[in-house]
């Protein structure tokens, strides 16, 4: 799953080529784990979104997320605290 992308309970059942039901008991062991979040926007009807993962500085220890707006611009560059350079380009 891409971090902040929603996906059915289909989608993913059909994606892994399991049954629908094992795919959803997964699920909602991992939302249980708050690894995911699960909304259900209708009674029959059950979205999936991987939330973006957690970084914490090496310098100042601080914990944050990296929000994914562009694929371009999915890594850490920066501890948005210290001002830590996190990870070289190129």
């Amino acid at each position: 799953m891409e971090p902040l992308e929603p996906y059915t309970t289909g989608e993913l059942a059909s994606l892994l080529d399991a049954p629908k039901q094992l795919v959803r008991k997964l699920l909602n062991a991992l939302a249980g784990d708050e690894k995911i979040r699960k909304k259900e926007p209708e009674p029959e009807r059950t979205i999936w979104i991987r939330e973006p993962p957690k970084h914490e500085c090496p310098k100042c220890g601080r914990e944050f997320e990296v929000k994914y707006f562009h694929p371009i611009f999915q890594a850490v560059q920066y501890c948005p605290k210290c001002g830590t350079q996190l990870r070289r380009e190129g």
